[in-house]
């Protein structure tokens, strides 16, 4: 059976293009429903949880982990939550920010989507 942990923070990549930022962390195992994004000032925080369906494989590696991570990003400028978008594709949830001219402070929940074509599969 797969091992249950927590990976306090995974790697994260953050990028500016098009006038806004773009955090993109690897979340191999979560779904939407298991994500949890949101926005308070700069800061960025991504809490989830990954499951396998197929626990009771016989693995020869399993490297993945499984279980819960939470992640804090402070983002290099000031963002706006209006406009945010947060998608989670093949293991990658991508959040994307409209840069802001100054700070705003109130938190604010960010809903992860997930592409049509992978809507509906088998958790």
């Amino acid at each position: 059976m797969a091992k249950q942990s927590a990976v306090e923070s995974p790697p994260v990549n953050v990028y500016e293009a098009n006038d806004q930022l773009t955090v993109a962390i690897p979340m191999p195992g979560a779904h939407q429903d298991t994500v949890a994004v949101s926005l308070e000032g700069r800061q960025l925080t991504v809490d989830a949880e990954a499951r396998y369906p197929q626990e009771q494989q016989h693995y020869l590696q399993h490297e993945w982990s499984v279980g819960t991570s939470h992640r804090e990003v402070v983002l290099p400028k000031p963002v706006q939550s209006k406009g945010a978008k947060a998608t989670l594709t093949h293991g990658i949830l991508t959040v994307s920010l409209p840069i802001a001219r100054e700070e705003t402070g109130s938190r604010t929940r960010i809903v992860v989507t997930e592409p049509l074509t992978h809507q509906g599969q088998a958790h």
